[in-house]
């Protein structure tokens, strides 16, 4: 177990900040290529559907208030 504890963290001081960062960039251009390019238009086209539907609920929602609000004739306007 000491062997273990020593080995890790002779690496970690051995290793600079820049090791950190290229391996960050790494993992985040890794990242890129094996989920955003596949997934290629997607979620946009995804989030222009959601908004559509979300547009047309919220627009037969206020035609119904709409019709509520002229049913009720106690209402300050």
């Amino acid at each position: 177990m000491d062997f273990i504890v020593t080995f890790v963290l002779t690496k970690l001081n051995a290793m600079s900040s820049a090791d950190f960062f290229y391996g960050l960039k790494d993992a985040a251009y890794w990242l890129f290529e094996n989920t955003l390019e596949p997934w290629a238009d997607l979620p946009w086209m995804l989030v222009l559907i959601f908004g559509f539907l979300a547009f047309g609920f919220w627009m037969k929602k206020q035609v119904d208030y709409n019709k509520q609000a002229e049913a009720d004739p106690n209402q300050i306007k």
